[in-house]
Order: structure tokens, then sequence, then C-alpha cells
């Protein structure tokens, strides 16, 4: 059990946050922004800081990290936020912090890195070498990153499950891809949990929440005084992961400089830190996964092709939850237990959950459970509460979380309402474009172009 203080502006994602802390046994104390949190930080001894970098219009986040480190040094600093850039993660290394975790936040996400915090400072008198933060690691998995999510009752989960398994006995790199939220790291556990590498650790690493400056060493590690700031040795994100798997997520997004050290990875299976002339092998599985079409990518010249075909060697597609709907009982199950709820489906709220857009999938249906879990009663979960999030008048379905995480662009918005009706009319016809032209009411030209457009296929 830790004592958490929690620094979080917005009430709704207070409650939750709070809630889901709770139930892992974590005493939390909750301040609704930097003014509660600086009468509280002295008065207290806190193991794990959460806060919101955003808060009253400013980078209040920022504040906690700088008074945690005067009033509370012992505690490990973990930044929440919606608005991740490279200028705010390394202002927020250089002031403290020890990680950084980009909104939306699953339960288990928060759980991994509450519990990296805590072990960070069990080990902090004794470890020389310390592994850079941006990295979630794992060599014990509970039951829940063991793919009890992978939910497979459709044709096309069954397919996805039946691959993953066939990849993970081979030690060969794998390619996932598909839509933001279907669940591309719990697939990449997966493979790992059903491989000969399952007692090693599982590192896991969003690329685009790495700002470039510092890419290369969290990668590789440093040796004391490769530059000005290195004042000691760390451990890169492959020797963290050494007889396990390394999961680079969002690997679109790495930058071209870093691709071409990774492929000499790949390649040569060895690798330098920062400052070092020593060669050490690379004992790591590498699973990769992107929400871009990296094919495309190449053709942009925003990603090499050679590292593209190391990638590429077992290719998987999670299909968006949207196209697997028969999945989304068993799914809201899984997710309300792993929500810490026990309570009622009402036939009336799953049929409501079976009918949304869901556009942001499975994690979007995650959020929106955990939301209802947290204002229902104790007994089912509350239909009308739906209407907070989902506009019953709108006649698009799209809710409100969505939009927020679309940042208000009208343009994201249309498209993401325009990439659905396609998709579906798609699923409807088989993936004939002639026939889900005539079914959306569209010439046939017009579907081509706007399936271009969105980079969808169809025959």
């Amino acid at each position: 059990m830790a004592d958490i203080l929690l620094v979080e502006d917005e009430a709704n994602a207070r409650q939750i946050l709070s809630l889901n802390l709770e139930s892992m046994g974590h005493l939390v104390t909750l301040c609704d922004g930097v003014e509660e949190a600086a009468a509280a930080l002295p008065s207290s001894s806190f193991d794990v800081i959460l806060t919101d970098l955003r808060m009253d219009g400013r980078d209040g986040g920022l504040e906690v990290v700088r008074m945690s480190a005067e009033h509370c040094p012992q505690a490990k600093v973990l930044l929440l936020t919606a608005y991740a850039s490279s200028e705010t993660a390394v202002e927020a290394m250089r002031e403290g912090a020890f990680d950084y975790l980009t909104k939306p936040v699953s339960s288990e996400e928060l759980g991994i890195a509450v519990e990296r915090a805590l072990a960070a400072t069990m080990d902090q008198q004794e470890e020389p070498a310390k592994a850079l933060p941006f990295a979630k690691i794992k060599h014990k998995q509970p039951d829940t990153e063991k793919g009890d999510l992978l939910v497979a009752h459709s044709d096309v989960m069954q397919r996805v499950k039946d691959r993953l398994l066939r990849a993970a006995k081979r030690d060969f790199t794998v390619l996932i891809s598909g839509e933001s939220g279907t669940g591309k790291e719990l697939a990449a556990r997966f493979v790992h949990h059903h491989s000969l590498r399952h007692e090693g650790p599982f590192v896991a690493v969003h690329s685009g929440a790495i700002p470039e400056g510092l890419f290369e060493s969290e990668l590789f590690g440093h040796r004391k005084g490769a530059f000005t700031s290195a004042d000691a040795n760390r451990i890169g994100l492959i020797e963290s992961a050494q007889g396990g798997t390394l999961f680079l997520d969002e690997i679109g997004e790495m930058p071209l400089n870093i691709q071409v050290k990774l492929l000499r990875v790949l390649q040569e299976k060895i690798f330098r830190a920062v400052g070092s002339d020593e060669e050490q092998v690379a004992d790591v599985r590498v699973v990769a996964a992107t929400n871009r079409d990296l094919s495309e990518e190449v053709k942009q010249e925003r990603f090499r092709e050679d590292l593209f075909y190391r990638l590429n060697v077992v290719p998987v597609h999670m299909p968006a939850l949207r196209q697997r709907r028969e999945d989304i009982p068993d799914l809201v199950a899984a997710l309300i237990q792993r929500a810490g709820g026990n309570v009622d489906v009402p036939d009336v709220c799953m049929k409501r959950l079976m009918k949304l857009p869901l556009l942001g999938n499975v994690r979007e249906l995650e959020n929106l459970l955990q939301r209802l879990v947290a204002l229902s009663d104790d007994h089912e979960l509350d239909v009308s509460l739906l209407d907070d999030f989902y506009a019953p008048n709108n006649d698009t379905g799209i809710s409100l979380e969505v939009m927020q995480r679309a940042d208000s662009n009208l343009d994201k918005v249309v498209e993401g309402v325009e990439r659905q009706l396609i998709s579906e009319a798609l699923l409807e016809t088989d993936g004939n474009a002639t026939q889900a032209a005539k079914l959306l009411g569209i010439s046939f030209r017009s579907i081509r172009y706007r399936m271009k457009k969105l980079n969808m296929k169809g025959d």
C-alpha cells in the first residue's frame, strides 16, 4: 500500500482516479489544485504524487513537481496530461518528475506506473544505474495482462488471436497495426506471455512520449559524463528488456535518426550506450505497434523502408471495436471487473453500449465504464448517465470524450464520423466499395476519394 497525493482540478477525473487507486489498496489524499497541494505537501510524507499538468489554465503540475522536490523529496512524481509535448516533457524531467502519462490513462497503465514509482523508491539507495523514466516494466504479470481482455468471440478476433499465438512461438519481430484504443499493447503482452520469453521482463514505451533529444539515451542508456546532465549511469530500454520483450508503441513517431540505430539493433543484435565504447548483446524480442499506415509513411519518406521490412516480419492488424460488436458484452464484463466494480448491467444499458459509435474503441469503452461505475449506485449501472457523455439528440452519436480528444477541432470530428460511416457501410457490404457507396447515397468516385483521403481499404 502506498500513500499517494492526487492533484487534479477536474472533479470527475479526480473521483475516477481516486477510486482506481483505492481499489488497488492505496491511501489517497485529494487536492483540487496547486494551492491545496502546497498546503498538503509540508504536512505529510507521501510515497507517490500524481498530478495533472494543466490546471487553472497553466502548467500547474510543474509547480507541484517543484514543491515536491522541496517538501517531499523521497516521493516519485507522476505527471498526467492530455497536452503532451517535447517541451513539457523535458521540463518535467529536469524538475524531477519520475514518469509522464498521457490522458486518457487506463487503470492498468496507472497501476503499472505507481508500481514502478514504488519500486524505484525502494531501490533508490542501492541501485547505482537507474532506468530512464518513459518505460513501463513488468516482470511478473497479473491476470489482466495475460490476455484476459483479448476477447475473441467474433470471427475477426479469433483470427487475430490465432495469429498472435502462432507469432508468440517464434522469436520474430511482430508489427501490430490498428486504430488508437484497439488493444495493441494488450496484443503485445499476449505475445510476450505465450512466448519462451514470458519469464523475462516486458518493457513498454510510447515512442511519441519521448522527447527527441532524450530518445537515444532512453533507448540505449548512457554512461556518467556522456553529456552535461549525465551525473550517473542509466540503463536504457533495451538493457531493461534483456531476456524479454521490448514493446515500441506508436513506432511511426520515432525520429528518423533513431530509426537508423534501431535498425542496427534488429540486424546485428548489438547496441552501445551513449558515452560508452563497449558493445552489448541485445537479447530482446521487439514488438512494435502503430496507428499509422507505415507503408504510406515510407512513401512520404517519414519512415525508413529498411526498418519497415525488419519490423513487418509478422504483421497483425487489430480490428476496430465497431467491426466486432459481438465482443462488447464480454468486454464490458471484463472491464467492469478490472475497474473494481461489482454491478449488474441492465439489458437496456447493454443495448445502448452496443449501439454507441465508440470511435475510441476499447479504450473509450473502458473510460466510459469507469465513469458509469463511479457514478452509479452499488447495484447496477445507471443507463441515464450515458446521456451525459452521448447527447441523445445528436444523430452522429459522437461522444463528448471523442470531441474533447479531438481538441474541439471540427475537421477531426467530421473525419471521425466519415470514417465510421464508411467503415460500417463496407462492413455491411463485405468490403465492396461500389455497394457501400450506394448504401451511403454517394457516387463510387466520391467514396473512393474519401477512402483514399482516410487511408481506408476496400474492394
